[in-house]
């Protein structure tokens, strides 16, 4: 039956497109719709992340927003008058030592582009009116844009539909945290004068903040403490946001010609389950945060990626059904995690409090001095450190060398034949990928993989490369990586017997149990 019945996905923002591509690639049936009559135009989310590009990029979507978008390679902190420190983003672990500046529609339009080129169009005008389900499927029931109502079958609902997020609502699941105080100031606008274009900016003054990012076009991203009075739907004046410049940064610049202008307060929540039955969330529909560190798209299009490889091997009779949970047990901790780090981050850095301002502009210089606290900061900013060593799928799953279960696997060089190729771009994105760490290794474990056809491809033999800290210690190891879909590491060792008790608990096949 749930071959046949579709997966039906709610919200066509990053995260809802993520889930779709990432399906339709599995070759599962999707539907996505969003209530929305058209894509949005505006740049709402910017920053894309180390973590992420590394992702996209085998899937299609990461060399052209390369292309497209406006790389920053520091962050500058302003206070007293000068500049105090800079984090250097090009120390972010991997290949992209960068954050890309890309408007969020630009990031919807390739995304969404991918997802058609997988025969799968975006329904507009559709909204999500009601829906039930029980351990047989969902029923929804969708209203069109001429007001028509259908009803919907489907073998799963991810709700991808926003912080006000339908989805949720009807899983009657809690939305926990709070809305902090300060209202801010938004705008996409041209700045003349000496603004770096390759960098991060961050002005720090005891009664606010102003923050500017480079955008592509010549185009700046302005954030700003919000001093005024008025009403949170209230347009600021671009003189206003002048005033502002002119009073926290020591730059001299004349902002005009803005894009957009908004107010907007900061929520921080999240909710404490992502599944329901066949019910998922992801993205803003399950957790909303503080725009510091430019965490949030990021973490809605890996809450996808995670996801799908797992449903659509559950659906196909692949895995085991309770390979669904590890959805939620990878990814709450996470979410949880980020919440707090970009509230505390929030508080502490945008606060008017003279004496924490003094604090952070007294101390930033001395940390950020430091390279182990540069080499933390940018690893925890490129999304590169979060890892699922305490999933269940994840235990009893074995290590070699330097990685253990649940670490993300760096997409080092490999050497196959002679030939040096991204680790990345030898995943297998439907299934499990084996990778051995010496060529006469194979033989070894052609049983185990033989078993579990269909689950497993396994890359050519090879030798790890390229990234000396983790490839000289996997190298002398003569044992195999068993990589996910997601870039992570699903299992490792040297004795294939240790690593068969875990195949038959996830990826069940003729007569194991589950």
């Amino acid at each position: 039956m749930d071959q046949e019945r579709p997966v039906l996905v709610v919200g066509a923002g990053p995260t809802g497109l993520t889930a779709a591509m990432e399906l339709a690639r599995h070759g599962v049936p999707v539907r996505i719709v969003d209530k929305a009559p058209a894509p949005s135009t505006t740049s709402k989310a910017l920053a894309i992340q180390a973590r992420t590009l590394e992702l996209l990029r085998p899937r299609g979507v990461g060399d052209e927003m390369l292309r497209r978008g406006q790389r920053a390679t520091g962050t500058a902190i302003y206070g007293r008058g000068r500049k105090l420190a800079t984090v250097e983003l090009n120390r972010v672990p991997g290949r992209f030592n960068h954050i890309l500046l890309l408007p969020q529609a630009e990031t919807e339009e390739l995304l969404a582009r991918q997802v058609q080129a997988y025969g799968v169009d975006v329904e507009r005008g559709v909204e999500l009116l009601s829906f039930d389900h029980d351990a047989h499927g969902v029923r929804a029931v969708l209203k069109d844009r001429d007001g028509g109502h259908e009803t919907v079958h489907a073998a799963y609902l991810i709700g991808a539909d926003g912080a006000h997020s339908g989805v949720r609502h009807g899983l009657d699941l809690p939305f926990m945290g709070r809305a902090l105080a300060q209202r801010y100031l938004l705008a996409d606008l041209h700045i003349d004068g000496d603004v770096p274009e390759d960098q991060l900016s961050i002005f720090l003054a005891r009664d606010g903040f102003v923050a500017v990012f480079p955008m592509t076009g010549g185009r700046f991203r302005f954030m700003a403490t919000d001093p005024g009075p008025g009403a949170d739907d209230d347009v600021p004046e671009l003189a206003a946001l002048q005033d502002i410049w002119d009073h926290v940064t020591p730059l001299p610049a004349r902002l005009h010609d803005p894009h957009w202008r908004s107010r907007f307060r900061i929520n921080s929540r999240h909710v404490p389950a992502l599944r329901a039955g066949r019910v998922f969330l992801g993205g803003d529909a399950a957790h909303v945060h503080s725009p510091a560190g430019g965490q949030g798209m990021n973490t809605g299009i890996q809450d996808m990626i995670n996801l799908a490889w797992k449903l659509a091997l559950v659906r196909r009779g692949l895995a085991a059904p309770a390979l669904l949970d590890t959805y939620q047990a990878d990814r709450v901790p996470v979410i949880t995690k980020l919440v707090r780090a970009t509230e505390t981050a929030t508080r502490v850095w945008n606060s008017t409090n003279p004496v924490v301002h003094r604090m952070v502009t007294t101390m930033a210089p001395l940390a950020l001095g430091r390279d182990f606290v540069q080499d933390k900061a940018t690893a925890v900013l490129g999304e590169t450190t979060a890892n699922y060593r305490k999933s269940p799928i994840a235990l009893g799953a074995g290590r070699l060398g330097a990685l253990r279960a649940g670490d993300r696997v760096p997409d080092v060089d490999v050497v196959i034949d002679g030939e040096t190729r991204r680790l990345y771009d030898l995943l297998d994105l439907t299934k499990l990928t084996v990778l051995t760490t010496q060529p006469d290794v194979l033989p070894t474990w052609q049983r185990v993989f033989t078993l579990h056809h269909g689950r497993v491809a396994t890359a050519q033999p090879g030798l790890l490369g390229g990234d000396a800290r983790i490839a000289a210690d996997l190298a002398a190891k003569p044992g195999v990586l068993v990589i996910r879909p997601d870039g992570y590491l699903a299992a490792a060792g040297t004795d294939p017997a240790s690593l068969v008790s875990w195949f038959g608990q996830w990826f069940p096949v003729n007569g194991e149990s589950r």
